[in-house]
């Protein structure tokens, strides 16, 4: 009976271990070096960031393509009466110059409906807007962010190959 006893006390504990590790992985906000290690993770190069207002991340991927991550929605930590902000949303973006506004809205027709993951919009002065926005409210898994931020930039690069 006391080893029973035992055996589950060891097993509670365990799991309210792996549960509080659990927990630590999800981000119901983001901070620059949130965003900075889920970048690098999926294989980009960060290139610039700024905290001078909202977080800001400039980044490039191993094939060259150029990308940023901004923060939205974003305050100092809770608790907090100064310091770095953290966002509850992130808006990530690339644009393409084409040769025409027509080529750009002919892109959007093209790769929207094939692309879903992510915004296609014509940013006038024929630039073609791709852009996909994260929203953190009740927690996202930071493995989850990596596979977001592949998954934009993997978009992004086909549609480039494209061009």
């Amino acid at each position: 009976m006391l080893r029973t006893l035992a055996a589950s006390g060891v097993a509670a504990v365990a799991l309210s271990l792996a549960g509080g590790a659990s927990a630590q992985s999800y981000l119901s906000d983001w901070g620059i070096a949130d965003m900075r290690q889920a970048v690098v993770a999926s294989g980009a190069t960060v290139t610039r960031e700024d905290v001078s207002s909202d977080p800001y991340i400039a980044a490039k991927t191993a094939n060259g393509l150029k990308f940023t991550v901004s923060g939205r929605v974003c305050d100092v930590a809770t608790g907090a009466a100064t310091g770095p902000k953290r966002c509850k949303g992130a808006f990530l973006q690339t644009s393409f110059t084409l040769e025409s506004d027509a080529a750009v809205d002919a892109g959007v027709k093209k790769w929207g409906p094939e692309y879903a993951a992510v915004s296609l919009t014509n940013a006038g002065d024929k630039g073609l807007l791709l852009s996909r926005y994260l929203i953190f409210d009740k927690g996202i898994h930071r493995e989850n962010l990596v596979v977001n931020i592949e998954v934009f930039t993997g978009v992004a690069e086909k549609i480039w190959d494209e061009l």
